[in-house]
């Protein structure tokens, strides 16, 4: 009994298989694309459908070349085959390349997405912590204003409450006892002395910041601010210089107003500069006090302009509407610190804030 299978058989089954490699091949990539269109962001289904590709190719050329060979010695035309041959191993030598190929591009692109990914959270939360800071600084700006409004309007009637209580004081004194008029100034009375009280209640609103002050360190406080304002420099091709102090440099207060002002500082020497300039910011300790020095190169600020920038309302920009800096002086004072600002133009713009070590420094 013979186990060798007739010829025509063999046959018959290197077509079927060839056909059925080259059916799974079209929808092994069918299925790839389909997945990848519900992703197309997704670098893993991009790599299936490439791999699939591929595959497919090298199924349609590997298998239809076995078939093509069936064909044609079925024809008796052997010799057209020996010159097709040649052209159907470089098809197949050609596919297995582009497989080859794929997986190593692929598996490099899918480093540079990971990265890419990791560099896209960065970002998200560097834009989380700077919408953050912009609420913060509408908040304190908002604080501010409310605080000044009723210290002005507390110094605008203190003199009027005071005059109008000793009238009515001495009124009362002159006035019958037990009579109409008498109950009536009493009445005028209560009401003066409630807004005196209301006067010495808009007088307390700044005293009320200490409270909020703890243990900060100032070199941690410019790093961040540096770090939120890093892609805007860069964006304009600014380059920034650090040389953080290499102990920490601890004093008492709100941090986050310190960055918010620190941050401003910055924003406003990108704004003030150009490519290729650059701003050095320096951290250190002197005579007891915390500084921080940001210096630009940039087209500095005009003289006429300086006496000016810690006004309240003035921009440099030419439109009233400045609140920055007159509030980043107000932060800085009370911590007890001090802020100055130097500049010339085309020599740049030094500013430099000082804070003490201890909140009772005078």
């Amino acid at each position: 009994m013979s186990f060798f299978l007739p010829l025509w058989s063999i046959c018959v089954i290197d077509v079927v298989g060839s056909v059925g490699m080259i059916l799974f091949g079209v929808l092994s990539f069918v299925k790839a694309l389909k997945t990848h269109r519900l992703d197309p962001n997704n670098p893993r289904y991009s790599y299936l459908c490439w791999v699939t590709g591929t595959l497919m190719a090298f199924a349609i050329f590997r298998a239809g070349g076995h078939i093509l060979r069936h064909v044609l010695i079925a024809l008796k035309l052997d010799i057209v085959w020996h010159q097709l041959a040649p052209f159907c191993g470089a098809l197949n030598t050609l596919s297995f390349m582009m497989i080859v190929g794929v997986t190593l591009f692929m598996r490099d692109v899918e480093n540079i997405c990971l990265r890419l990914n990791e560099e896209r959270k960065k970002l998200e939360n560097m834009s989380k912590e700077i919408l953050e800071l912009n609420r913060d600084m509408e908040q304190i700006v908002s604080e501010r204003t409310a605080t000044e409004l009723a210290l002005r309007i507390a110094h605008q009637i203190r003199n009027p409450v005071m005059v109008i209580g000793g009238l009515i004081k001495r009124l009362a004194k002159e006035c019958p006892k037990d009579g109409d008029m008498e109950k009536k100034i009493r009445k005028i009375l209560e009401q003066v002395r409630k807004l005196e009280e209301l006067v010495r209640e808009f007088e307390t609103l700044m005293e009320k910041q200490v409270e909020f002050f703890r243990i900060e360190d100032l070199n941690q406080i410019v790093k961040s601010a540096v770090s939120l304002v890093s892609p805007e420099a860069e964006q304009k091709q600014i380059r920034l210089r650090v040389n953080l102090s290499e102990g920490p440099l601890l004093f008492r207060g709100h941090g986050q107003l310190i960055k918010v002002a620190i941050v401003h500082i910055l924003r406003n020497a990108i704004e003030a500069c150009g490519p290729e300039d650059v701003i050095t910011v320096k951290t250190g300790l002197k005579e007891g006090y915390n500084y921080a020095i940001i210096k630009d190169t940039g087209p500095g600020i005009p003289q006429e302009i300086m006496p000016y920038i810690f006004k309240p309302f003035y921009s440099t920009k030419g439109k009233r509407t400045g609140l920055g800096l007159p509030y980043v002086k107000q932060i800085i004072e009370e911590h007890r610190g001090k802020i100055s600002i130097e500049s010339a133009p085309e020599k740049g713009t030094t500013v430099k804030i000082y804070l003490p070590t201890h909140l009772d420094r005078q």
